[in-house]
């Protein structure tokens, strides 16, 4: 899944990355706090818009996603517990943050993802693009919505409670088939062709601070 943000990207979000993971699952369920995975902190949220995500379920103290059957990759149980989010703008990758690109894109490891991260996905660009004023697409950047009209298209999503959205991807699991997303396939040929023409960058002393 990919949701695009756009703006002028002179504003900063005006929280943190664990702010952001807890808006977008929780920060305390029964007394436990959320278990998750990550990459970026504080200052790559704010100067760089970065931040993957992943909530460990299968680590978490949640007994409702205990039910896993034996170690498979190919089994849905164990590859939606993989289920990365990832801000971003659309270029850094491919050209190791030399060039960023216009717009920022949000996106799963999935072409479909479980409630409970496509909860967390949504809101994700609702606090995001709300915090920038941005406007957002859904549609690879065809066309573009404000956030409000975002939040009203998927209330139905947006409304759930963290227990209502872990039920419904508990039946979930019994049909979806995890289709990685091909995003990322091409994302990996770009950037051995970017870096064929451009080369490795290299990264001096003042990169590293």
């Amino acid at each position: 899944m990919r949701i695009y943000i756009k703006d002028d990207y002179t504003r900063k979000v005006p929280f943190g990355y664990r702010e952001l993971a807890w808006k977008m699952w929780f920060k305390e369920w029964n007394g436990q706090p959320i278990t998750y995975s990550n990459v970026g902190d504080d200052e790559m949220l704010k100067d760089d818009f970065y931040f993957v995500v992943s909530f460990d379920k299968w680590r978490f103290c949640d007994s409702r996603w205990n039910n896993i059957p034996s170690y498979d990759l190919k089994n849905p149980w164990n590859s939606f517990k993989y289920e990365n989010i990832s801000l971003e703008f659309e270029k850094t990758f491919i050209t190791e943050w030399r060039e960023r690109g216009d717009y920022l894109r949000i996106a799963t490891s999935h072409t479909d993802v479980l409630s409970v991260d496509k909860r967390a996905m949504y809101i994700m660009a609702v606090e995001v693009a709300g915090a920038i004023d941005g406007q957002i697409s859904e549609d690879d950047k065809e066309t573009w919505m404000d956030v409000e009209t975002f939040k009203k298209l998927h209330k139905d999503v947006l409304s759930l409670t963290y227990d209502e959205a872990v039920e419904i991807s508990l039946e979930e699991l019994k049909t979806m088939v995890p289709v990685r997303d091909p995003l990322w396939e091409e994302e990996e040929r770009l950037r051995e062709e970017y870096i064929k023409i451009h080369g490795e960058r290299v990264y001096d002393d003042e990169d590293d601070e």
